[in-house]
């Protein structure tokens, strides 16, 4: 009887085992079909909303585009307007040849910025970027770190080392930390 009643006792374990078996089962599918249902949605919605309006945002594209060029051309860069002012010859604190360029920058932004932290300038002499320096000059103010406040514009000046002194100069400035990748190139004549 002992044996009677371990058999079956075993067998509502089986049982039950293999109903909670199957019912996890179940669940795991039923994840599953909502999993893929949910995946299938997205792609759905993606592709509709990819496909809609197809000639009017390439339209859109085209205008912000010639937009941007414009600004591009009076030196607009996302939040900052930037113009090379001047571009003098002159010695640096160690009497090497160097270049002196003035920056007109306009802050737009909504906080006060400074040159050097909202932009990122460089200067190429046959497509190979100069390296700053200074001049001896003490009462020479660069301006490039001073903070100005919105609608304030401020001409900063940096100086380069030269390679030569005859060969034109390609000045590209951006924004310092932007995931847009505009520039303002502007090509220099070198003044004496």
């Amino acid at each position: 009887m002992a044996d009677e009643i371990n058999n079956t006792q075993n067998s509502e374990v089986q049982q039950a085992v293999t109903q909670a078996l199957d019912e996890q089962k179940k669940k795991k599918k039923k994840k599953r079909l909502i999993i893929i249902g949910i995946i299938l949605a997205v792609i759905i919605i993606g592709v509709a909303l990819g496909s809609s309006g197809g000639n009017d945002e390439k339209e859109t594209t085209a205008a912000q585009i010639t937009a941007q060029e414009d600004k591009q051309a009076e030196g607009q860069i996302g939040n900052y307007l930037c113009t090379v002012k001047e571009a003098k010859l002159c010695k640096d604190w160690d009497g090497k040849d160097a270049v002196k360029i003035t920056y007109s920058f306009t802050n737009n932004a909504s906080e006060a910025e400074s040159f050097d932290v909202a932009l990122d300038d460089n200067v190429y002499q046959n497509g190979v970027g100069l390296e700053t320096t200074w001049l001896d000059d003490e009462e020479d103010d660069n301006g490039i770190d001073v903070k100005i406040k919105p609608g304030t514009t401020k001409d900063v000046v940096k100086v380069y080392k030269l390679r030569d002194t005859k060969t034109e100069l390609e000045v590209e400035i951006g924004e310092w930390l932007s995931f847009d990748d505009t520039k303002v190139t502007t090509k220099v004549k070198l003044e004496k």
